[in-house]
């Protein structure tokens, strides 16, 4: 009951800090993107969306390697094993050391698609981005590798402390710089200083946290002993897969749009992922304790670990149909305030867009239980077919529908990767729990119909401008939290999630 405690307080500890940090950092992003399209225009903007977008691909050189060491490191943080822990971290430091080098080496070469990739961009702009890039991304692989242990150990929230003082910063001498210095090596600049400034005072703060993790001496024959190749050959798969599904649209965008229909992407993916990034605290405040239950036998004794499991996929389908709601409900008017109708995208790419994240959200917990339990192995077939059906559809149905049809590639392949994730976790974790698996999700369809359809046409009865984004608001924060409330919240698969609520009350009405 301890463990469970102490993994409730974490848990919520890591909830609070990322709601706050990322609410108002949201607010920043929107008014730095404002600011960036207006006073730097679509040719600088395109440059920094598409080089994003490239780096992602090039971490491809990473292996998963993060992700194979930290499932490992669950199981030896359970045990209290300091000695594995510390050589497991700097197995970590190193291996990163090495995916840095790779990644430069990756820069190079990718520095000679960039005329093809952005042809309606300077290449002088174009190549400065690019070089900005490079330094910003390399800072970061050898500077990040503490994060993990906090990460591991549900705490989070201390490097969320950190980032979040130096993200404030970074937005407000962003702001400062398009207002009165608009020099946009010095607007890029910014962000490389105070991310090297954050990554500096977390390692100097994991001294004090864990004094126990030291420097090891590690050997190739150590990654051979723990079999961490093995499990990185099939997760470079993985990886591969994962970094083409979050980088396709806007290359081929910029590819076959321009830099003008990239930056119509980019504004709505500044909204979606900075919302993202606030779901993803969230989630990744459970997501923590999904590892440590996972290797908990007192857990798996009395089906406490099964229980679990279920809450926390209703909690994902909650959140998912949550999301896609109010997508569908508040992008358009929101974007029409924002930066103005001049920028809308058709409703089409919207519907889709919800369809997208509801994919991602509604198996966000499902996807952390397959990233604990290894066998990276069991789905790799299923992530090279989405990777591969996500390009060719790409460049197939942009033509047709622009935008939309690049977005219809994103879901296709996704669904693909669900798949996959499914297939690993009711094989080794969920035995003989697929049938109610699948069942649930067609009745998740069918309330998600209901949830985003009955809150659109309440929604389209309202005034437009920023006061009609207040009713809006206040309708997909009621109708679809309701309908799901009486649908789901008493039944069995949500027995956990009314046992965490019951808990979470008692200790706010002790404070």
């Amino acid at each position: 009951m301890k463990g469970t405690a102490l993994r409730t307080k974490r848990t919520l500890l890591n909830m609070a800090y990322a709601l706050g940090s990322s609410l108002l950092l949201l607010l920043l992003g929107l008014v730095t993107r404002r600011l960036l399209v207006d006073n730097f225009g679509p040719q600088i903007t395109t440059a920094s969306q598409v080089v994003s977008q490239l780096f992602n691909f090039f971490s491809i050189a990473e292996f998963g390697v993060g992700s194979v060491i930290s499932y490992r490191l669950y199981e030896q943080i359970a045990a209290k094993n300091e000695e594995k822990i510390s050589k497991y971290m700097s197995m970590y430091k190193w291996a990163y050391r090495v995916v840095g080098l790779v990644i430069a080496g990756l820069a190079l070469i990718g520095a000679a698609a960039l005329r093809w990739i952005m042809p309606d961009v300077p290449a002088a702009t174009a190549y400065t981005v690019y070089g900005l890039n490079v330094i910003s991304t390399l800072c970061s692989y050898f500077l990040i590798t503490r994060r993990l242990m906090y990460t591991c150990t549900q705490q989070g929230y201390r490097c969320t402390q950190i980032d979040f003082c130096c993200n404030v910063l970074t937005s407000l001498a962003k702001i400062a710089v398009s207002l009165w210095f608009p020099n946009y090596v010095l607007y890029f600049s910014v962000t490389i200083f105070f991310n090297v400034t954050a990554n500096l005072l977390i390692a100097r703060r994991f001294r004090k946290d864990f004094p126990y993790v030291h420097d090891v001496k590690v050997t190739v024959n150590d990654f051979k002993d723990l079999g961490i190749f093995h499990d990185l050959r099939y997760f470079l798969v993985h990886r591969l897969s994962n970094t083409i599904y979050g980088s396709s649209d806007t290359i081929v965008t910029s590819r076959l749009g321009g830099s003008t229909q990239t930056t119509f992407l980019g504004n709505y993916n500044t909204i979606s992922t900075s919302a993202t990034d606030l779901g993803n605290k969230v989630m990744d405040s459970f997501a923590a304790a999904i590892g440590s239950i996972v290797y908990d036998k007192s857990a798996a004794a009395n089906d406490h670990d099964k229980q679990v499991f279920w809450g926390m996929d209703l909690f994902s389908y909650l959140f998912a149909s949550f999301v896609a709601t109010a997508y569908f409900c508040l992008f358009q008017p929101f974007m029409a305030s924002w930066m103005g109708e001049k920028w809308l995208l058709p409703l089409g790419f919207v519907l889709v867009f919800c369809l997208n994240e509801y994919v991602g959200w509604n198996h966000r917990m499902l996807g952390s239980y397959r990233a604990v339990l290894g066998h990276f192995e069991d789905d790799q077939w299923f992530m090279v077919a989405s990777a591969t059906v996500n390009l060719a559809l790409s460049f197939i149905l942009f033509p047709l529908f622009d935008i939309t049809g690049a977005l219809i590639a994103t879901v296709v392949a996704h669904c693909i990767m669900w798949a996959g994730r499914i297939r690993v976790v009711f094989r080794q974790y969920m035995r003989g729990g697929l049938g109610h698996y699948l069942g649930v999700q067609a009745l998740h369809l069918v309330t998600l119909a209901v949830c985003m359809g009955g809150s659109y046409a309440l929604c389209a009865r309202m005034p437009g401008g920023w006061l009609g984004l207040v009713p809006r608001i206040l309708v997909v924060l009621v109708v679809p939290n309701a309908l799901n409330l009486a649908v789901y919240g008493w039944g069995k698969d949500a027995a956990y999630l009314r046992q965490y609520a019951g808990k979470v009350a008692k200790k706010l009405l002790k404070k």
